[in-house]
């Protein structure tokens, strides 16, 4: 009798922690300490940095190479509308160009008058060719041609040229205006690239929380498995418990230490995919502040579709690049009106014929010219008509562009809502399903103890409450997730930053 009675303290004394599993917060004893082991690599003691959900995305706008490019194509552009507008403005070039023998000083464009004096024929060939002096940057000077009949000469020639566009009937007006619209383009195209880096921020931020708190989980699963094996050892060696009740419990320890060591992996992952969001090369695990788990309705579907189309700023950029369309269409349309240009120069030549005798004459001449010239295109082999055509279609191409990405913005809006509400559902169903879990636990515990169980079914009732645990988990951040999807679809995080 007295034995008896030793055997039953013995066994209330040494099963009673094991209840612990029910517990999300307790105090047992470290994994690797009860099972005598190391089951996972234990984190470094330094401390790490800590990080906010601010400063993160701050560090991404900051330092992210999709910002600084863009910022790059928006100087680009700039610099691109102010060459445009240089063609408003006259050009004043200065050219020097000197020849000996049978060569002669012309002017290589027309622009200038010719050296010789033969004012007419080179004069008007420059007035012609008004339109490509102002697109490659002006005159080109002087310059040598071939020798005419005349005697061998040493020649200097130098002076000023200045070309001024006096209308083309608004063909470079709306050229400009195109160039201002692309450029406000390409303004939009920064906040496009914003929108997206804070996106990609608050998911992998995101991500490094859920995967912190699956740590947390598998952690406190090894610890608990690790106890009941403890306690299972004692009942084991006093003969109380099978041998093989003890060896599937060490079945799931190991499986516990595996579960830990996917989880530490994940989340050394999940630091990294965070450092690649921001754009920087930081370290390898952060301190990061909580989020609050409480979940709210989503704003009203068609708010939010109205948000979208309203601040998308993919579709503001699509809506300047359609203006800039228009404008190069009026532009093209304005090429069959011509154009009426002006042209002056004035210089000096100094010069010296070389006769039969051999005796030169030494001479200076100035030179001075004006001109205005006027160009109607009658027939350009089609080429403006099919330029016309092709600014046509650019412009409706442009805004098909416009109603597709008017598309996607809705679709984006409509799953990023419906996915917001089905996650909330989600949270709800598995906390039922964790409260369950636990009463399982419990209950597969006491029957165990009572002998009216296997010890197979303490361990079943332990996984579905990990597994449950995990899932409540994942759909909590699964949700904030989506109310960060819902704020970039609807165009609204990127205007706070």
């Amino acid at each position: 009798m007295p034995v008896v009675f030793y055997i039953c303290l013995l066994f209330l004394a040494t099963w009673h922690p094991v209840s612990a599993l029910a517990q999300p917060n307790d105090s047992a004893p470290n994994a690797a300490s009860s099972s005598g082991k190391n089951p996972a690599p234990q984190p470094a003691t330094s401390p790490a940095p800590f990080l906010s959900l601010r400063e993160a995305i701050g560090t991404g706008l900051e330092k992210h190479p999709l910002i600084e490019r863009a910022r790059a194509t928006l100087k680009s552009a700039a610099a691109e509308t102010k060459q445009d507008q240089g063609r408003q403005y006259p050009w004043l070039e200065a050219s020097v160009a000197g020849g000996t023998g049978s060569i002669r000083v012309l002017s290589s464009d027309g622009a200038n008058i010719h050296a010789t004096g033969d004012l007419g024929s080179s004069f008007l060939r420059g007035l012609r060719n008004r339109a490509e002096l102002h697109q490659y940057g002006g005159g080109r000077g002087y310059a040598l041609a071939g020798a005419l009949p005349k005697h061998n000469q040493n020649m200097m020639t130098g002076g000023l040229l200045l070309n001024q566009l006096i209308t083309d009937f608004g063909a470079t007006a709306h050229h400009i205006l195109a160039s201002q619209a692309t450029e406000t383009a390409t303004e939009k195209d920064i906040l496009t690239n914003k929108a997206l880096v804070i996106l990609n921020v608050q998911q992998a931020y995101l991500t490094c929380l859920m995967q912190q708190r699956l740590v947390e989980i598998a952690a406190e699963n090894l610890e608990k498995r690790a106890l009941i094996q403890k306690q299972l050892q004692a009942l084991t060696k006093h003969q109380l418990k099978s041998k093989l009740d003890l060896d599937l419990v060490t079945v799931q320890v190991k499986n516990a230490e595996l579960a830990l060591i996917k989880a530490q992996n994940d989340l050394s992952q999940a630091f990294a995919a965070l450092n690649n969001a921001m754009g920087v090369e930081g370290p390898n695990r952060y301190e990061l502040e909580k989020v609050s788990m409480a979940t709210a309705p989503p704003p009203a579907m068609d708010q939010l579709v109205e948000e979208g189309l309203k601040n998308r700023p993919e579709l503001l950029g699509e809506q300047h690049r359609l203006v800039a369309t228009q404008e190069l269409l009026q532009e093209v349309r304005a090429f069959n009106l011509g154009e009426i240009s002006t042209v002056g120069t004035i210089g000096i030549t100094k010069y010296g014929d070389v006769h039969d005798g051999g005796i030169p004459q030494d001479g200076v001449a100035p030179l001075w010219g004006f001109g205005v010239s006027a160009r109607l295109p009658l027939f350009t082999g089609f080429k403006i008509q099919n330029q016309i055509v092709e600014a046509g279609h650019r412009k409706g191409e442009t805004e098909q562009e416009i109603q597709n990405l008017a598309n996607e913005v809705i679709l984006q809006v409509i799953r990023a809502s419906l996915n917001q509400t089905t996650a909330a559902e989600q949270i709800v169903l598995e906390q039922e399903r964790v409260a369950f879990a636990r009463e399982a636990v419990n209950l597969a515990q006491e029957r165990y103890r009572l002998g009216l169980s296997a010890i197979v079914e303490v361990v079943r009732a332990a996984t579905a409450l990990f597994d449950a645990e995990s899932r409540l988990a994942e759909a909590q951040y699964v949700y904030k997730k989506s109310q960060a999807l819902v704020a970039y679809a609807a165009g609204q995080d990127y205007q706070k930053f």
